[in-house]
This record gives C-alpha cells, sequence and structure tokens, in this order.
C-alpha cells in the first residue's frame, strides 16, 4: 500500500520505450497509461498508508475501540508500532477525534517518507463495532514536499473488513497536480490476533478508482476480483504488493495491466509482470 509502484514506473517507462520505439512522443498511449500507472500509485499509496494509521489507532485506543468517553483530552506520544517519534497523537474525546501530528517540518516515517502536517480522524461509533465509520481529513499535509489533499471515509462492513472511499483528492507535485477518487473494499487476512503487532497483518483490496494524471489525461483503474491485491505488513514486504493484478485504462481505452505475482507463491521478491498491447515484461519493482 505505500506507493507501491514509485520508482517502478519510470522503469517501465524505459523498457515500454524500448519495446514500441516510441520516442519523444508525450501523447503516445502507452506513455500515458505509465504516467497514470505512476500518479495512481502516488495517490493510493499515501491514502493506503493513512489507512494503517488511523487503523493502528482506532484499533489500538479504548477511548475509540470501544467507544468510552472522558471529559478530558488525552495527549500523548504515539505508543504504537506505526508512527515514528517525530510525530505526536492527540485525542479529543468529546468530538471522538484522534488527530496525528507530524509537525510542521519534514518527519521521517518508518516506510521512508517524509511527512508533515496532520491527519484529523472523527470516529462514529465504537471502531470495532460494525457499522461504526470514521471520517478523515487532511489539514496542511505534505508527502515527501508534495501536499495531499481529500477525504477519506472508512466504514466497518463485517469485524476485519472495511469500506473505504476517497473523494476529491489531489497530490501536488512539481510537476503538476493528480485528482484522484476511489471506492475500495478492504479486509484483513491475518494478524486479526495480534492488534498490537501491525508486522504480522495482511490485507487484501478489491475495487475501481479513477482520476486525472498531472498530464491532464483521465484513467480508470480495476483491481481484478480473481485476483484482489494483496499486501503483507513485513520488513521488505511493506512498501509493494505480493499477489494481484490491476488495470490502468486511459480516456482513448487504451489499457495496461500489473501482475504482481507472475512468479507465484507470493514471494516478497518485487517480481512483477506488465502487459501493454499484447506484450509481456517481466520486471523487478524497486
Amino acid at each position: 500500500m505505500k506507493n507501491y509502484l514509485n520508482l517502478v514506473i519510470i522503469a517501465l517507462a524505459i523498457i515500454s520505450l524500448s519495446l514500441y520505439g516510441c520516442k519523444n512522443n508525450s501523447t503516445n498511449p502507452i506513455i500515458e497509461n505509465i504516467e497514470s500507472a505512476e500518479d495512481n500509485a502516488l495517490v493510493e499509496g499515501e491514502y493506503s498508508s493513512i489507512f494503517e494509521f488511523v487503523d493502528d489507532e482506532g484499533e489500538n485506543s479504548p477511548l475509540m475501540s470501544v467507544g468510552k468517553n472522558d471529559e478530558q483530552n488525552e495527549i500523548q506520544t504515539p505508543n504504537q508500532e506505526l508512527l515514528p517519534n517525530c510525530a505526536t497523537r492527540s485525542i479529543d474525546t468529546i468530538n471522538r477525534v484522534i488527530t496525528i501530528d507530524f509537525g510542521t517540518t519534514n518527519c521521517l516515517c518508518l516506510d521512508g517518507m517524509y511527512r508533515r502536517g496532520k491527519i484529523h480522524a472523527q470516529f462514529i461509533g465504537p471502531y470495532r463495532q460494525i457499522g461504526s465509520k470514521v471520517i478523515v481529513s487532511l489539514d496542511d499535509y505534505y508527502v515527501n514536499d508534495n501536499k495531499v489533499t481529500g477525504t477519506k471515509t472508512i466504514e466497518r462492513v463485517m469485524q476485519y473488513k472495511w469500506s473505504i472511499e476517497v473523494d476529491s483528492a489531489s497530490v501536488t507535485t512539481k510537476n503538476g497536480t493528480i485528482s484522484w477518487n476511489s471506492n475500495r473494499t478492504v479486509e484483513r487476512i491475518a494478524g486479526n490476533s495480534t492488534p498490537l503487532n501491525i508486522w504480522d497483518d495482511e490485507y487484501v483490496y478489491t475495487g475501481t478508482a479513477e482520476g486525472i494524471n498531472r498530464k491532464g489525461v483521465e484513467f480508470s483503474v480495476s483491481i481484478d476480483a480473481n485476483y484482489p491485491l494483496k499486501k503483507k505488513v513485513q520488513i521488505g514486504c511493506a512498501s509493494t504488493f505480493v499477489s494481484g493484478k490491476l488495470t490502468i485504462q486511459n480516456d482513448k481505452g487504451d489499457s495496461m495491466i500489473l501482475n504482481y505475482d507472475p512468479i507465484g507463491g507470493e514471494p516478497c521478491d518485487k517480481i512483477g509482470e506488465v502487459t501493454i498491447n499484447g506484450v509481456t515484461k517481466r520486471i523487478t519493482l524497486r
């Protein structure tokens, strides 16, 4: 979930150029799909990280997880595994809001990303209760100096399954602004019995997304329901998916398929396979 395509897409661009001879043609559909894949990865990667931050805090805060209340606000440094020491957490028990504050200068997080600004998560109902919701908003929030905006709504539909909607998301980079919306279903399939240990968690993702890349090209993303994206929160695996397939299609109807497990067995080897216009190429996800 954390920028699972990032630098790889640059490599895909080089591969595609060599396969198709697309030199100096920014309107080529292959290049457009690669740019859309890169931009989708940038937005979805960070919103996936935001979900992990909120899920970890919600699960492990008695005030939010089971609906207890208190007349005083709680302010403390993070005691969970995902937040770095340069971040703080405050809990408004009256309004049921957790605020994660990375400060006003770049804070190096455990996933290697630099963040600053705040994540506000308003809990509607006890977090562990089916039907509860969390409304997530961002306050002057930057990741690697890219400004991130948008609203995320998380609804628990089963004990370890959530429906997640992202509205009006954007990432402003030095090369342009990406717009993005998504509807996802996320299920935690491992690690449920050890809420204090994030590193044995596994998630699967299905759903769709749509956006406009930084070059102004509209695109859509769909995860193959038969091959949902699977994430293992493990050292060496945490920055990519270990299996699953997704299709990225631009507004001209051209598409690209990315397979995260072409070898089989779901290894943490970062080997992927991309198919563009019927041509398949094995790549290394760096």
